[in-house]
C-alpha cells in the first residue's frame, strides 16, 4: 500500500469522526489491463471522493449506485464489467480490463475499522486483510498462507470462498540513499509519496546543516554511519541502493556492500567518465567480475536529458520503479 492510499484511509477516518457515513472500495483482483493495482482504495460519501480505483469510470459508477440506493449491504463484492454495467450488459475498463472490488459501508461507529487498518500499515510489515461478507467480521494476518487457510482459499480456483473478501499487502520496497544533496532530498520526498520506505545515510558531519527535511518536517533523519554498514544493516531483495554523494568516500563503500547483496537496484550518480573510473576502482579493489559490476547502473537514471536536481530525481525514481516492476528500459549510454 502506497503513501497516497494511506492518506485516503486517514481522510476516511477523519470523515467518520465528523459523523459521516462512507463507502470504502478495495480492489481485490484485476483481470487484463487495469489502471490501479490490487489493494488500492477509494472512499466516498456519495459527494466527496478520496483515492482512486480506476481512471474515473468505476468511481462514477459507484457514486451512481449510492445515489440510487443500490448499496444496502454492509459488505459486498462487485465486478466492474458484470455487476456494475447498464441494463445488465457487460463492458470493460477503458484500458481493456476488469476489476473485482470489495465494498464496505461504514458508519461513524466503524472508526475502529480504519484505525486498525492504519495501525497495520504503520507497522511497516506485510499483512493481509480479510472481510466476511456475511457477518462483517474483519481479520488481519501477518502471513498470506495463514490467511488463505483461515478463509478456505480454493487453490484450484485461485480465489477465496464466496464468504470472504481478501487482499494481502506485501512489505513495502525501500530505498537507501547515500549522501546528502539536493537530489537526495527531492528524491526522498518523491519516493516516500510513491510508497517506498526511505532511509538516508552519510558519514560526513560537515554536511549535517544541509539536510532540512527532518522528521519534524514530515521527512526522515540522517543516519550517521559508515555507508557499507548502513547498506548491510538494511538491504533486502526489496531494496534499491542509490549512491548520490558524488564522493568516493561515501559511494564506493556503499557500492561494494550493495554488489554483494540481493538489492534489486544499485545505482550511482556521476558522469560517464566518473562512472567508468568508479567501475575501474571497484574492479581493482573489490576484484568484482564483469557480470557483478554490470548490476551497477551508472550513470544512474533514465536518459531524459535531466539537468536540474528535480529532473535528475525524477529520472532516477522512474528507473527504480521500472526495475521494481520488472520492466526493462534503456539506460543512459556513453
Amino acid at each position: 500500500m502506497n503513501q497516497s492510499d494511506h492518506g485516503v484511509l486517514q481522510q476516511g477516518l477523519d470523515r467518520l469522526t465528523q459523523g459521516c457515513e462512507l463507502w470504502l472500495c478495495t480492489i481485490l483482483a484485476t483481470y487484463g489491463s487495469a489502471p490501479r493495482p490490487v489493494g488500492s482504495v477509494f472512499i466516498t460519501d456519495g459527494h466527496h471522493r478520496y483515492g482512486s480505483i480506476s481512471g474515473g469510470c468505476v468511481e462514477d459508477a459507484f457514486v451512481q449506485l449510492i445515489t440510487n440506493g443500490t448499496l444496502q449491504k454492509a459488505c459486498s463484492i462487485f465486478d466492474y464489467g458484470t455487476h456494475i454495467a447498464p441494463h445488465g450488459t457487460q463492458f470493460e475498463l477503458p484500458c481493456g480490463g476488469h476489476i473485482q472490488i470489495l465494498v464496505e459501508h461504514l458508519t461513524p461507529q466503524d472508526q475502529a475499522v480504519l484505525q486498525d487498518w492504519l495501525a497495520q500499515i504503520d507497522s511497516k510489515q506485510p499483512f493481509g486483510r480479510a472481510v466476511n461478507l456475511t457477518t462483517g467480521e474483519r481479520k488481519f494476518f501477518t502471513d498470506e498462507n495463514a490467511m488463505q487457510r483461515a478463509v478456505g482459499f480454493n487453490a484450484n480456483a485461485q480465489q477465496a470462498t464466496p464468504q470472504w473478501g481478501t487482499v494481502f499487502y506485501a512489505k513495502a520496497e525501500q530505498i537507501l540513499l547515500l549522501g546528502i544533496s539536493q537530489v537526495s532530498e527531492i528524491l526522498a520526498r518523491l519516493a516516500k509519496q510513491a510508497g517506498f520506505v526511505v532511509r538516508l545515510c552519510d558519514n560526513r558531519p560537515e554536511y549535517a546543516p544541509n539536510w532540512q527535511w527532518t522528521s519534524a518536517q514530515g521527512g526522515i533523519e540522517v543516519e550517521w554511519a559508515s555507508p557499507d554498514y548502513f547498506v548491510e544493516k538494511y538491504v533486502t531483495p526489496r531494496t534499491a541502493v542509490l549512491a548520490l554523494a558524488h564522493d568516493p568516500r561515501v559511494d564506493d563503500l556503499a557500492m561494494m556492500a550493495a554488489l554483494e547483496s540481493e538489492a534489486f537496484y544499485i545505482g550511482a550518480l556521476g558522469s560517464h567518465r566518473n562512472s567508468e573510473k568508479r567501475r575501474e576502482r571497484l574492479a581493482r579493489i573489490g576484484e568484482y567480475l564483469p557480470d557483478v559490476l554490470n548490476r551497477l547502473r551508472a550513470p544512474i537514471g533514465l536518459p531524459i536529458g535531466s539537468k536540474t536536481p528535480f529532473e535528475i530525481a525524477v529520472a532516477i525514481l522512474a528507473d527504480v520503479i521500472a526495475a521494481k516492476n520488472h520492466i526493462k528500459l534503456e539506460q543512459c549510454k556513453p
